[in-house]
C-alpha cells in the first residue's frame, strides 16, 4: 500500500474524519480547514474552490470516491500544501451520477498557478493503487487511521 505520503499529513495535523455531510459545498469547506488551522490558506479558499466549481461544473470530482479540491486563487494560500479529509457517506455533487460522489477529499492549496499538477503527480501513485484506496475507505475513525497509517 502507499501510505507513506498519508502518514505525512496524518503526523503534520493535515487529516481529518468527518461522518457526513448535507451538501458537497459543506464538505469543501471542511477539506479547507486543516489547511486554514495550519496557516497555509485563508478560509475565503474554499469560497473561490466553490464558486469555481459552479462556474466550471465539478473538475474537483476527479473519479469515484476522490475529490480533489483545489483553485486559482493564489492570493488565498500563504504556504503550499495538500490536507487529507476523509468523509464516512459519500458526498454527491450529482446523486443521479455514481462517479460524482466522494469520500476521500484530498485539498490542494498552490500558491502559483498549475502548480496544483506537481500535487497531482504527487498523489498519483496513491490514486492508482486499489488497495489503498480500499483501506481508506474502510478506515472509519481517526483509531483506523492510527492503525492503518501504523
Amino acid at each position: 500500500m502507499k501510505l507513506d505520503y498519508l502518514k505525512g499529513l496524518y503526523q503534520k495535523g493535515l487529516f481529518e474524519v468527518h461522518e457526513c455531510f448535507t451538501t458537497w459545498e459543506q464538505a469543501v469547506r471542511a477539506s479547507v480547514q486543516p489547511l486554514v488551522r495550519a496557516g497555509m490558506a485563508e478560509p475565503a479558499y474554499a469560497d473561490s474552490i466553490i464558486d469555481n466549481v459552479e462556474e466550471n461544473g465539478p473538475y474537483i470530482f476527479l473519479a469515484p470516491h476522490i475529490c480533489m479540491p483545489h483553485s486559482k486563487a493564489v492570493e488565498l494560500v500563504h504556504k503550499p500544501g495538500i490536507c487529507f479529509v476523509k468523509v464516512n457517506q459519500p458526498v454527491w455533487y450529482d446523486k443521479n451520477d455514481p462517479d460524482m460522489g466522494a469520500e476521500l477529499f484530498f485539498t490542494i492549496a498552490a500558491c502559483e498557478l498549475n502548480a496544483h499538477l506537481d500535487a497531482v503527480m504527487e498523489l498519483a501513485d496513491i490514486f492508482d493503487d486499489e488497495e489503498t484506496i480500499t483501506a481508506l475507505l474502510n478506515a472509519k475513525s481517526s483509531q483506523d487511521f492510527e492503525k492503518l497509517l501504523g
